[in-house]
């Protein structure tokens, strides 16, 4: 079967028929035999009759507060993540209703952080066809849709499902050909997940009423041209919400560095480095430990204990004394949590030779870690290959960029800077680019929709 030439069957396999979220990447025959297990089943009818009141309640409530208000409604997939949470938030504060809809359940560090932010919540809905109810019922001012790689048909299901009244806003975290180019996606993911991604991709970019994303705005904008879209398109980041006070450095002595993100294996087959950077990780890590540096890692929310494992030998293996790892937390405790550190470290070993990254990929785009770094209070060492970040750090003089080949000299490099004040020209960015400062580029680009 041609995945290409059959978008369509594709598609209505997954939205018309009670397939659960978690499977939405699996193949058809799979998605049909899901299906039809559940189809001999009272599984459906026991959901709906489980989740009724909630479903009834959710929409009562957001009639009830549409009645004199404008109204966003968010829709996200697997967890609400923090760039739309904080755009939620700046939106609630500015006067509109807010709510949420979640595919999949919520863990309660999702809930402990999104209860400024929303009115209302609902979450597991996991069926399309029950998202697809709710949405029936509902008449928001906004949709804003979370779309992430491998699940943009969330975002081609809210387009074609809304009424002329609703807004639809995709928001975008990584774009597939913005990554990759289909050939090199190939060598690792099936044929017709990255056929389906790149033609939804196609469909929001030709009929979303806004798109926000966290690239560069003229490397977006560059891209952007194959879908000949240029109109209603806003670069918008993990900007801060609060000011935290960090510690000054005393003296030149040992550092700390932290890192907080997705930890990728050096030598896992499904992560060929060619298309994974962070496959360098290891060699930023080990760099930065054998200078006799302290190096803290805060564990992603996803990844099993198993995928992380290479984290754990590198500890007990070579540095045991100086390598710490801690649990993930929500965002707002993770900024308190490392505050205190010297460095956000968000670099790897980048061979440019055999990368199949996308220009992109190098030319514009920006990785959320780094406002988590700077929003608590900490200078950013980013690699010099990624241009964007280095055009940040370089910038505003918050950090430093450092190519792949230069890691074994950090310390001389380091030498050259005064961390002191480049945690004072940190205060300084936040200060000037932080979620209130920035909350009329949103609001004005909600008003031109």
């Amino acid at each position: 079967m041609n995945i290409q030439k059959n978008v369509s069957y594709r598609y209505d396999l997954l939205t018309k028929n009670y397939i659960p979220w978690r499977y939405l990447n699996v193949n058809n025959d799979t998605c049909k035999q899901i299906f039809s297990e559940l189809d001999k089943t009272n599984a459906v009818d026991e959901f709906y009759n489980s989740s009724k009141s909630q479903i009834d309640n959710f929409i009562e409530n957001f009639r009830s507060s549409s009645k004199n208000n404008k109204t966003i409604v968010y829709i996200t997939g697997d967890k609400c993540y923090p760039m739309l949470l904080r755009q939620a938030r700046l939106m609630k504060n500015n006067g509109f209703k807010t709510f949420l809809i979640n595919m999949n359940p919520l863990k309660i560090n999702d809930l402990e952080s999104l209860r400024y932010s929303f009115i209302d919540i609902i979450q597991n809905c996991t069926f399309f066809p029950v998202l697809g109810q709710i949405i029936d019922k509902i008449n928001p001012n906004y949709f804003h849709v979370q779309c992430w790689m491998w699940s943009y048909y969330l975002g081609k299901f809210i387009i074609k499902k809304k009424k002329k009244i609703s807004k639809v806003i995709c928001d975008f975290y990584d774009v597939t050909g913005m990554y990759s180019d289909r050939k090199s996606l190939k060598i690792i993911w099936d044929d017709f997940i990255v056929d389906q991604d790149l033609e939804n991709e196609k469909f929001i970019f030709k009929n979303a009423d806004g798109i926000i994303h966290r690239y560069k705005e003229k490397v977006f904008l560059e891209y952007s041209k194959r879908y000949n879209r240029s109109r209603n398109i806003l670069e918008f980041q993990q900007y801060p919400i609060k000011s935290v006070k960090t510690q000054k450095k005393i003296n030149n002595g040992k550092l700390k560095f932290v890192f907080c993100g997705t930890l990728i294996p050096p030598n896992d087959v499904n992560h060929p480095k060619e298309l994974f950077n962070a496959t360098g990780l290891i060699n930023a890590f080990t760099s930065i430990l054998e200078l006799k540096h302290e190096l803290y890692i805060y564990l992603p929310i996803n990844g099993s204990q198993e995928f992380n494992k290479w984290i754990y030998d590198l500890r007990d293996i070579f540095f045991p004394e100086t390598l710490k790892i801690f649990d993930s937390l929500p965002l707002e405790n993770l900024i308190d949590e490392i505050s205190h550190y010297d460095f956000g470290i968000n670099i790897q070993k980048i061979d440019m030779e055999s990368t199949k990254l996308s220009e992109f990929s190098y030319k514009g785009a920006m990785g959320t870690k780094n406002y988590t770094y700077l929003e608590a209070g900490l200078p950013i060492l980013v690699n010099d290959e990624y241009l964007y970040c280095k055009e940040l750090v370089e910038k505003h003089n918050i950090g430093l960029a450092i190519k792949s080949k230069d890691f074994s000299d950090l310390d001389l490099i380091l030498k050259k800077y005064n961390i002191s004040d480049l945690k004072d020209n940190v205060r300084k960015f936040n200060i000037n680019n932080n979620l209130y400062e920035k909350s009329k580029e949103l609001l004005e680009f909600y008003k031109s929709l």
